[in-house]
């Protein structure tokens, strides 16, 4: 009796049951090499979508300063300037550039934003963004000054 047990436990395993795990094996490595050859593409895909942000921004910001009565002295992280609409202010709140239009209610223009500088160098208004991720972006914008 003893002897026939110890045969039992000594079996091994069947030619069928290796294939099995051999061809579970190759799925798991075909599907792993998959998802890196998927994930390139959706990275690049996330910072192309920061960039239709950017220029969503730019047009927004640059629309805004289109006729401008006055800028008033821009801090580090925020600028305000008179228009027919109010004195609207573009400010860094939190994680994001919104815009405040007579000290009510906030538009939010750019998300996810770790740090933002504004400088005014005569009618131009310099933008500098440094996202979360790290992307750093800049640009110039005109400011459309009017008098009255």
């Amino acid at each position: 009796m003893y002897r026939s047990m110890k045969r039992k436990n000594e079996k091994g395993f069947s030619l069928l049951e290796s294939l099995i795990q051999l061809l579970i094996f190759s799925m798991l490595i075909q599907l792993t090499v998959l998802f890196f050859y998927w994930k390139a593409p959706i990275q690049s895909s996330y910072q192309s979508d920061f960039l239709g942000e950017w220029e969503l921004f730019s047009l927004e910001l640059q629309q805004l300063l289109k006729e401008v009565e006055y800028v008033e002295g821009p801090m580090n992280t925020s600028v305000s300037f008179k228009t027919e609409k109010g004195l609207v202010t573009i400010q860094l709140y939190n994680q994001l550039i919104r815009k405040v239009v007579s000290g009510q209610g906030h538009v939010p223009l750019l998300v996810d934003v770790a740090s933002c500088q504004f400088t005014v160098e005569g009618n131009r208004l310099q933008v500098s963004v440094e996202r979360l991720d790290g992307i750093k972006k800049e640009r110039t914008f005109a400011i459309g000054l009017y008098s009255e």
